[in-house]
């Protein structure tokens, strides 16, 4: 009886050990869906954000005009106009600052962070920017400044519908 119980026992370990290997593969799988789950919804999320920033600047008239010459100009701008165009270009970069941080912990992918750089490469030759960062640099973690300063001090560039149009 003793030999028959140790045999169930090994038996009982050895079906114990696949269901363990088992529920470990399901694991490894659901957790592959989470990731791919995160992603998109950051992803989705990031997007947004940014078509909302873009919709409330592009939609009304006055937003746009102030920001199209605080980045041509912002010295033409009244002290109020160059804050509520530093605190419209800051809602934006905090925003960026969150991708950066997402897509560096691998739950946004890269290309979004880098379709956002592109972006910041529109605009970092204009000089509103340059009065933004300058001003409000100081604002953000040390590893996103740092990647901001990278990206502005590059010699790449696109063309930039800002300064096409201040060129009018």
């Amino acid at each position: 009886m003793k030999v028959k119980l140790k045999k169930l026992a090994l038996l009982a370990e050895i079906i114990g050990g696949f269901a363990v290997l088992i529920s470990l593969v399901f694991v490894g799988f659901q957790f592959r869906e989470n990731a791919k789950a995160t992603k998109s919804a950051n992803a989705s999320a990031t997007i947004s954000s940014l078509g909302d920033w873009y919709q409330q600047i592009g939609n009304n008239q006055q937003s746009s005009e102030l920001f199209y010459n605080f980045m041509a100009a912002p010295d033409s701008l009244t002290p109020q106009q160059r804050f509520q165009a530093v605190m419209n270009v800051h809602g934006i970069f905090i925003i960026f600052q969150n991708s950066y941080y997402l897509s560096k912990e691998g739950t946004l992918d890269a290309e979004m962070r880098n379709a956002l750089t592109s972006v910041i490469l529109g605009v970092k030759d204009q000089p509103g920017f340059h009065f933004y960062w300058k001003q409000r640099k100081s604002f953000f973690f040390k590893e996103f400044r740092d990647y901001i300063e990278e990206v502005v001090n590059n010699n790449e560039s696109i063309n930039s519908v800002y300064k096409d149009f201040s060129e009018e």
